[in-house]
């Protein structure tokens, strides 16, 4: 069989909570399954499906939207691909079909983790070579995804990066999750998602902080001032009913969150309710906004976390 998504990583960890596993894809190093025990987390595909809508994949050198597919660099107006073409943005960076090479394989009773490298090779809209990786370690806290980053070129590169996983609590449709998120403000965006300012989320129905049932909104949105634990953490939840939860966590680096839940997600078994949480160091068009964006001096080395935690439902 032919595989879309290349070779599939299994890593496997025994818990005190039971059995942790999680499977990773070589084709855009997307996350294609997280259970413990039996209950399934991560809205998974099969190894000949094609991911929808970039399901799990890594998103880099930039995130969500660039206006138009181009930007502009010492002067220069600079284009990429549009791969949206009802927006005319070009979307989610140039790593979504990347095939990754493995760096790093390890299981011990402690750890099991895979690291996955990507070059960006410079071209006429991106002219920078940097190289990535992503880690993806289980443990007894969870899933933890740790990007990196290294600028090869002579010049600062501008860079962001973010993951797209789907969640789940398998046994329970994902429009009776509660969403909860951490977010004061919510980013305002014109009729081709381009962000054009930003808004306070009180008394508004983007007020995610004490929750909200997935399916009383539909949300495709950029949510940034994220309010943090004391360890510098940001935390979105979904929760069902029966206490299973899922637990995205992000570190410092990781200042936005979008939250994007149709209820047109396809599957084998038809169209259903989803929920992405996307953790992402920038918003959309920052290589045009400068807005966070990240700039890699020659030589420089860089990486920042986010993660899952799980907790399965109850008896």
């Amino acid at each position: 069989m032919i595989s879309a998504c290349g070779q599939q990583f299994t890593l496997a960890l025994d818990t005190q909570n039971g059995r942790l596993t999680a499977v990773i894809a070589q084709v855009g190093a997307g996350l294609r399954s997280l259970k413990l025990g039996d209950t399934e987390f991560v809205e998974s595909c099969e190894p000949d499906e094609i991911a929808p809508y970039c399901a799990g994949i890594v998103m880099s050198p930039w995130v969500n939207r660039l206006d138009g597919g181009k930007w502009t660099y010492k002067g220069q107006v600079l284009e990429v691909p549009i791969t949206i073409h009802d927006q005319q943005n070009a979307n989610h960076g140039l790593l979504e079909f990347a095939e990754y090479r493995l760096i790093d394989r390890v299981d011990t009773a402690l750890e099991s983790s895979v690291t996955l490298a990507a070059t960006i090779q410079p071209r006429r809209g991106y002219p920078f070579l940097v190289e990535t990786t992503v880690k993806y370690a289980l443990s007894a806290a969870g899933l933890t995804v740790t990007h990196g980053a290294e600028n090869k070129s002579e010049d600062a590169a501008p860079y962001a990066v973010g993951g797209h996983p789907y969640l789940r609590v398998s046994g329970t449709p994902t429009e009776e999750l509660t969403l909860k998120a951490p977010a004061a403000s919510v980013i305002d965006v014109n009729e081709r998602q381009i962000p054009i300012g930003r808004s306070s989320v009180e008394g508004t129905r983007f007020d995610l902080r004490h929750g909200q049932r997935v399916g009383d909104n539909f949300f495709d949105h950029n949510f940034g001032d994220l309010e943090r634990e004391s360890d510098g953490m940001a935390h979105t939840y979904l929760t069902a009913p029966n206490g299973g939860q899922v637990d995205v966590w992000q570190d410092a680096a990781f200042k936005y969150v979008v939250i994007f839940t149709p209820d047109f997600y396809p599957t084998r078994n038809g169209k259903v309710w989803a929920a992405a949480i996307e953790p992402q160091t920038s918003a959309a068009n920052s290589f045009n906004s400068g807005e966070d964006l990240i700039w890699l001096e020659q030589g420089q080395q860089w990486s920042a976390s986010w993660g899952i935690k799980v907790r399965q439902p109850q008896a």
